[in-house]
């Protein structure tokens, strides 16, 4: 499913990678002072550009460009992570939702994050539930967001059987949960639509959910934000709910 564009795009991604001069770059900050690059403005204008002359008829909500959030639409973060991405991080990632509705169950919703540093790669239209995981763990690995992280997160108690980690990008922790790669991803921030919606469809396709998130009706939604493996999700929220209170 949309294999051609995706093609096209991560072909137009690597081109302009290797065009970029890196202490040249344009960054800018914008009123909420989270800042935006030139590649951030690129890959908007161009994710726009290869559907419009595919022929598709979206319309385009995207962090960069919030032209219109009305289904059938284009849901986008150019670049999720662009603090890493300005200090050359790889953890950020492309994220990229088509909505036909606010229905998470919705099978025509599709999702896609790439990581252009990695080449780590996942959609929704491959369907592999990841299923319970029966060999037995030491721990439970759960990754939090870098930058709740050095604002005190490492601070929170969690009990010894949770192996906390920290990574940048909310869609790259969620890609990296549909693959396998953790059993958590937890958020304490609140999280605007293009920041989440294609990891929500792509967890939804691999059974994985998060009980906050009902729907994809709203342009922000309201954290904390728990995405976890249906097997664990009783012990992990009872230990969320502990570091409430403690």
């Amino acid at each position: 499913m949309y294999r051609n564009e995706l093609d096209k795009i991560k072909e137009g991604i690597h081109n302009k990678l290797e065009s970029l001069s890196w202490g040249d770059m344009s960054i800018e900050r914008k009123a909420d002072k989270s800042i935006v690059t030139e590649f951030d403005i690129f890959v908007s204008d161009y994710i726009k550009k290869v559907f419009e002359e595919s022929g598709h008829n979206y319309n385009f909500f995207s962090e960069e460009d919030q032209e219109r959030f009305e289904f059938p639409v284009i849901v986008l973060d150019p670049i999720d992570g662009t603090r890493e991405f300005a200090k050359g991080y790889g953890e950020c990632a492309v994220s990229m939702a088509i909505l036909y509705s606010a229905d998470i169950k919705d099978e025509r919703n599709f999702g896609w994050i790439y990581n252009p540093f990695t080449g780590f790669e996942i959609t929704s239209d491959v369907k592999f539930p990841l299923g319970s995981r029966h060999a037995h763990a030491d721990a439970i690995n759960i990754m939090i967001s870098r930058s709740e992280w050095e604002k005190g997160a490492y601070k929170k108690d969690f009990s010894k059987n949770f192996r906390i980690a920290p990574l940048g990008s909310i869609a790259f922790k969620l890609g990296l949960l549909a693959a396998g790669a953790c059993e958590c991803v937890i958020s304490f921030r609140d999280k605007n639509i293009w920041d989440i919606a294609a990891g929500v469809v792509i967890c939804h396709s691999r059974g994985i959910y998060s009980d906050e998130i009902t729907d994809l009706a709203d342009k922000k939604l309201n954290g904390p934000f728990i995405f976890c493996r249906d097997e664990l999700k009783d012990i992990v929220h009872e230990e969320i709910e502990r570091l409430k209170s403690s």
